[in-house]
């Protein structure tokens, strides 16, 4: 077994010094992202997602102070510009995020359970991090490339999402998904974090699988076009195409099969799956049926992508296994989180 974990970062006190601590701490990591980013962004591109970037800051300003706070925190920390850190944290910005998944949830009599294996491009995982963010009032959980806001989640009320991209239309207007999606994991039940999807405009489709303590399991895909589509379920698997029929419409299936070939025989793998318990989510995020290209993935020829991180949230417990890279190859690793009135 690979005994390498996900470093875990506590965040503590106000929104910017949250922002500062991740900044301090992961200084050198972030500025590598960074250097990164710029360097693969002509001029032209990069003059365009600064004024795109600026445009967000502003409508965050007055929706979600906190979050600009907390970008504000790390650029202090890193002696970057706001717009910079703000870039780093909107892929929808450079026609970048093209990460294929696996996701599954499920309804037990005590709360909702949703989970994830992450597949990203070899070499990502070393930039991830678990940051427990404790402030006045709240209590979240995300896992995170350095210096961005998060990948996926789950808060002290119970409440978590995971999601997958979907390559439907695109939008030029409306706020990055990460910022979307931290503005979700302040709310404290499912349909309150719909309503957090229906209250914007979406930049390109994705996939959520939202659960909460009291049992609520939806999923939820969205586009820029075919707008928010939702559904109560007690069990569902997830990949990397969509599963309902108006965002079926936008989808680019040419674009699909280059990106995500393996999206529908993972589809069919995890769908041999009878889910009852978290034993049984395990099983299905270890699978290696059709290897490398299965629910627990390996770089291919055609699809060079793998398992960078693995993720079972649950919610009425709010506790989170996490295990970095490959699943099969790893132990999760069990973080409890305190619920608001610990805090």
């Amino acid at each position: 077994m690979n005994q390498a974990k996900l470093p875990i970062i506590t965040l503590r006190g106000s929104p910017k010094e949250r922002g500062r601590q991740h900044g301090t701490q992961l200084r050198g990591m972030i500025l590598e992202a960074y250097a990164d980013l710029r360097r693969s962004t002509g001029g032209g591109g990069w003059t365009l997602a600064e004024g795109r970037a600026a445009v967000c800051i502003d409508r965050l300003s007055s929706i979600a102070p906190n979050l600009v706070a907390e970008l504000c925190g790390i650029a202090e920390a890193t002696e970057l510009t706001l717009l910079d850190v703000c870039l780093l944290s909107a892929f929808e910005y450079f026609a970048l995020g093209r990460t294929g998944c696996t996701s599954v949830g499920l309804v037990r009599g005590d709360g909702a359970v949703v989970a994830q294996n992450w597949d990203a491009p070899p070499g990502t995982e070393r930039h991830l991090a678990v940051f427990v963010h404790e402030g006045a009032g709240s209590h979240l959980l995300t896992i995170a490339s350095a210096g961005t806001l998060g990948w996926v989640g789950m808060n002290g009320h119970g409440l978590a999402l995971v999601n997958n991209d979907l390559i439907l239309d695109t939008k030029k207007d409306g706020l990055p998904s990460l910022m979307i999606r931290r503005m979700m994991l302040e709310q404290s039940c499912v349909d309150a974090a719909i309503g957090v999807l229906r209250a914007h405009p979406h930049m390109s489709g994705r996939c959520f699988l939202i659960g909460d303590a009291y049992g609520n399991l939806h999923v939820v895909e969205v586009g820029p076009s075919a707008g928010v589509t939702d559904r109560a379920v007690r069990t569902i698997v997830h990949t990397n195409h969509p599963l309902f029929p108006k965002p079926a419409m936008w989808e680019d299936v040419e674009e699909v099969a280059r990106h995500y070939p393996s999206s529908r025989s993972r589809l069919r793998a995890a769908r041999r799956f009878s889910l009852s318990d978290i034993v049984d989510v395990t099983a299905l995020l270890r699978d290696r049926s059709g290897a490398p290209d299965a629910i627990c993935k390996s770089p291919s020829a055609r699809e060079q992508t793998g398992t960078a991180f693995s993720v079972i949230f649950d919610c009425q417990q709010r506790e989170a296994m996490v295990a970095l890279g490959r699943p099969d190859q790893t132990d999760y690793r069990r973080i409890r989180m305190l619920q608001p009135a610990d805090v």
